[in-house]
C-alpha cells in the first residue's frame, strides 16, 4: 500500500503506473512493510514496532502464501505500547500457513484490538500468537469485539509461551473460535474476560478445548459481564472439555492454581468431556469456581463431568452444574457434577450427574470426593485417598440421578476429616436403587443436617465405612428419608437436637452406631433400629412409635429429657440392655411396660417419673430388672427418686426380675380393702 500511494504522486503515463504497480506489489509481497495505517487491500505481511498499525473498516490484509505472519508486532513500552487496531479483515488463505498476527522480539509491550465487525482468521495455524519460539514478551492485551477464527490446526488465540510472568490478557466480546484445536490458551498467570464466545470445535483425534491453559498456573478467567442483574452473557464451548489445564508433571511438586467465575447468564460447557477438567496429582493445586450460571459436561466417547478437579476446589455455586453423561466401552464410567481431592464446596444451586437415557455404561453421581484414579497417562489406577479436607455446605440441590449424591469413593485412609452441612431447605438425594444418598469411606465424616437427605428410592439415606462418622440432625424441618447405618468398626455417633417446640421424624433404621442421642424436640422414631449402642436422652422427648423399635442390645441413658412409648399394647413394649439414671428424666410407658438387662449408674437426688401405667395392660410390673437388684443400694438409691403415676414406687423379686410397681401394690390393696370390709362385718355381728 505504500508503494501504490508512492505512484498515485507520480505524473508517470497510465501504463508505467500499471507496471510500476505491479513491480511494488510483487516486492512487497517479498518482504514485509511497516505498517501505520492500511486504508486499502493489501497481500503484503506487516510490521509494526514501537507503534501503531490501524487496519481500516473494509479493508483485507489477505496472505495466500508462504509462512510468515500476516502482522508481526514487537518492541513497545508500558507507555507506549506496540499496538494494532483491526476494523477490517487479517487473514491467512489459500496454502498460506503462517500465524495472522505475532510477537517477535524480547519484552515487547503488545496491544491487540479487533473491532466489532471486524475479523483475524488463519487456515493451517494460530490465529494470534505471543511469546512464540524463543522471544518474550513483557506485557500483551487483546480485545476483541469481531471475529478471530482458525479453521484447521491452531489456536485461535496462543498465548502458551508466556512462562516468564508476563502480563497477558484476553477480553471478548465477540466471537473466538478455533477448529481441531483450542481456542484460547491463556500464558502464566494469564486472565481472560468474556461476554461473547469462545468455541472449539472437535474433529476427529483432536483434544479441542474451549480455554486449555495447559500448566501455566495462574490463570482467571471470568465468563458474562454481570453476577447479579441476570443480564451477562458469556458461553466458553469446548469440542472436549470447556476449559482445561493443570500440572501432571510429577518431578515438581504439583502446585498449580486457577480461578473461574461464571456469572449469571453464563454457560460453561464441554461437549465430549467436562465443562471445567483440572489436572492434577496432590493438594498442592487450588481452583477456585464461583458459578451463578451453568456448567456442564457430556461424555460421549468417555467421561463428562461438570467440574473435575483433581486438586483441591474452592467452590461457591448458586447455579447449576451438571453432568449430563458419560460412557465407556467396558466397565463403568461415572458421571458426576463435582469430582474433586478435596477442598470447600458452597452450594445454594443445582450439582447433579446424570446419564442420558438408554445409556447403561455409566452411572451419575452428584459429588465424588477422592484423589485420581489413573495415572499420567490415563491408565487406571486404585481410586486415592483424598487430598485435603471436603467440607461441603448445601442449602440447594445435591442430587446423583442413579448413584450417590455425596460419595467419599477411596478404600484409602487420607487421614483428614471431612464434614457436610446440610442447611434448612438443602436437599441430599439419590436417584438410584442401590445407593445411599451419603456414602463414606476410610476417614472420619460429621454430617449435619437442618434439610432433607433423600435416599428413600434406595431406602438407603446415609451409609458410613470404616471411618468414624458423626451425625447431627438440627431445627424443626430436618428431614432423612432411608435407613442411616454407621460403617462396622467405626465410632458412630448420632444427636438429634430440632430445637424446643420442634420435631423430627424418622421411619428408618438405624444401625451400627454407638450412640444415638436425644438433647430437645420431640424425636419420634418408628423404624425398627438394630444399633446396640447407648441410647441417650439429655433433653426433649424420645417417642418411640411401636413395640420394640430400639434393638435390646442398647442401654437407656437418662440425663434428662423424656422417653414415650405409644401406639403399643401388652406389657414389655420395650427392651433395652441396661438403664442409667444421671439427671432428672421422665417415662411415659403409654399403658405398657419396660425391662431392662442390668442397672447402670444411677446419681442420687435425680427422679424419674413414671407416667401412664396401666394394671390391665401390664398388671405384674411397670419396668424390670433382670435379676434381683433388691439389696443393690444403685437400685435402692433408684426407687428412692421414682414415682409411677404420682405414688412412689414398690418392688418384688419374682425368681427372674426385679419388678417395680406402684406403692400400695393394686392387688394388695385391694385385699385389705376386702379384708377390713369382712372384719367390719364380724364386728357388728359380734355385737349384734
Amino acid at each position: 500500500m505504500l508503494g501504490y500511494s508512492l505512484i498515485c504522486r507520480s505524473h508517470a503515463p497510465a501504463g508505467a503506473l500499471v507496471l510500476a504497480a505491479a513491480l511494488l506489489l510483487h516486492a512487497g509481497s517479498a518482504g514485509a512493510a511497516t505498517c501505520t495505517t492500511l486504508s486499502g487491500n493489501s497481500s503484503t505481511t506487516q510490521t509494526v514496532s514501537n507503534g501503531t498499525c490501524t487496519v481500516d473498516p473494509g479493508v483485507a490484509l489477505d496472505i495466500a502464501s508462504g509462512s510468515t505472519a500476516a502482522v508481526t508486532l514487537s518492541s513497545g513500552t508500558p507507555a507506549s505500547p506496540t499496538t494494532l487496531i483491526n476494523s477490517g479483515t487479517i487473514e491467512i488463505t489459500g496454502s498460506g500457513s503462517g500465524r495472522a498476527v505475532q510477537s517477535s522480539g524480547t519484552n515487547s509491550v503488545l496491544v491487540i484490538q479487533n473491532n466489532l465487525g471486524a475479523t483475524i482468521s488463519t487456515n493451517n495455524n494460530d490465529t494470534i500468537a505471543a511469546g512464540t519460539g524463543s522471544t518474550t514478551v513483557a506485557s500483551v492485551s487483546l480485545t476483541n469485539a469481531g471475529s478471530i477464527v482458525s479453521a484447521a490446526g491452531g489456536q485461535a488465540v496462543n498465548f502458551n509461551k508466556i512462562v516468564n510472568g508476563a502480563a497477558n490478557s484476553v477480553v471478548n466480546s465477540g466471537l473466538i473460535k478455533a477448529t481441531g484445536s483450542d481456542a484460547v490458551r491463556p500464558g502464566l498467570n494469564g486472565s481472560v474476560g468474556n461476554t461473547g464466545t469462545i468455541w472449539a470445535i472437535a474433529v476427529a483425534g483432536s483434544s479441542s478445548d474451549g480455554i486449555d491453559a495447559q500448566a501455566n498456573s495462574g490463570a482467571a478467567i471470568t465468563n458474562a459481564g454481570n453476577a447479579g442483574s441476570g443480564t451477562g452473557t458469556g458461553l466458553i464451548e469446548g469440542g472436549r472439555h470447556g476449559i482445561t489445564g493443570g500440572n501432571t508433571d510429577q518431578t515438581t511438586n504439583g502446585a498449580f492454581s486457577m480461578t473461574v467465575t461464571n456469572n449469571r447468564g453464563g454457560t460453561i460447557q464441554g461437549d465430549d468431556g467436562s465443562g471445567i477438567n483440572i489436572d492434577g496429582f496432590n493438594g498442592a493445586e487450588l481452583v477456585t469456581v464461583v458459578n451463578h450460571g451453568t456448567i456442564t459436561g457430556n461424555g460421549v466417547t468417555g467421561d463428562g463431568d461438570g467440574i473435575d478437579v483433581d486438586g483441591l476446589i474452592n467452590l461457591n455455586n448458586t447455579g447449576t452444574i451438571k453432568s449430563l453423561n458419560a460412557f465407556t466401552a467396558s466397565g463403568v464410567e461415572f458421571s458426576e457434577g463435582v469430582t474433586v481431592g478435596g477442598g470447600t464446596i458452597n452450594n445454594s444451586g443445582t450439582i447433579e450427574g446424570s446419564v442420558a437415557a438408554g445409556n447403561a455404561s455409566a452411572i451419575g453421581r452428584g459429588i465424588t470426593i477422592a484423589g485420581v484414579d489413573k495415572d499420567a497417562n490415563g491408565n487406571p489406577i486404585p481410586v486415592q485417598a483424598p487430598y485435603g479436607a471436603a467440607t461441603i455446605t448445601n442449602s440447594g440441590l445435591i442430587k446423583g440421578d442413579s448413584d450417590s449424591a455425596i460419595i467419599f469413593s477411596s478404600a484409602l485412609a487420607s487421614g483428614f476429616s471431612h464434614s457436610i452441612t446440610n442447611q434448612a431447605g438443602g436437599v441430599i438425594q439419590t436417584g438410584s436403587t442401590t445407593a445411599a444418598a451419603i456414602l463414606t469411606a476410610a476417614d472420619n465424616v460429621s454430617i449435619s443436617n437442618s434439610g432433607t437427605i433423600d435416599g428413600s428410592s434406595s431406602g438407603k439415606a446415609i451409609t458410613g465405612g470404616s471411618g468414624n462418622l458423626t451425625l447431627t440432625v438440627l431445627g424443626g424441618a430436618a428431614s432423612i428419608l432411608g435407613d442411616i447405618q454407621g460403617g462396622a468398626g467405626a465410632v458412630n455417633t448420632m444427636t438429634i437436637d430440632p430445637g424446643a417446640g420442634n420435631g423430627f421424624a424418622y421411619s428408618g433404621s438405624i444401625s451400627n452406631f454407638n450412640s444415638v442421642e436425644t438433647k430437645s424436640g420431640n424425636v419420634t422414631l418408628s423404624g425398627v433400629s438394630t444399633y446396640t449402642g447407648t441410647t441417650i436422652l439429655t433433653g426433649g422427648t424420645l417417642i418411640l412409635s411401636g413395640a420394640n423399635r430400639i434393638s435390646a442390645g442398647s442401654a437407656l441413658a437418662l440425663n434428662g429429657g423424656a422417653l414415650t412409648l405409644a401406639n403399643v399394647s401388652g406389657a414389655n413394649a420395650q427392651t433395652f440392655a441396661g438403664l442409667s439414671l444421671t439427671g432428672s428424666s421422665a417415662i411415659d410407658v403409654g399403658s405398657s411396660s419396660l425391662s431392662f438387662n442390668s442397672l447402670g449408674t444411677i446419681s442420687a437426688g435425680k427422679s424419674l417419673t413414671i407416667t401412664d401405667w396401666s394394671a390391665a395392660s401390664s398388671p405384674d410390673y411397670t419396668f424390670r430388672l433382670l435379676g434381683n437388684d433388691t439389696a443393690n443400694s444403685a437400685f435402692l438409691t433408684l426407687i428412692s427418686d421414682t414415682t409411677i403415676d404420682g405414688v412412689g414406687a414398690a418392688y418384688e423379686f419374682d425368681g427372674t426380675y426385679t419388678d417395680i410397681r406402684p406403692v400400695p401394690l393394686p392387688g394388695t390393696l385391694a385385699m385389705m380393702i376386702s379384708g377390713l370390709a369382712l372384719l367390719g362385718a364380724a364386728r357388728r355381728r359380734a355385737a349384734v
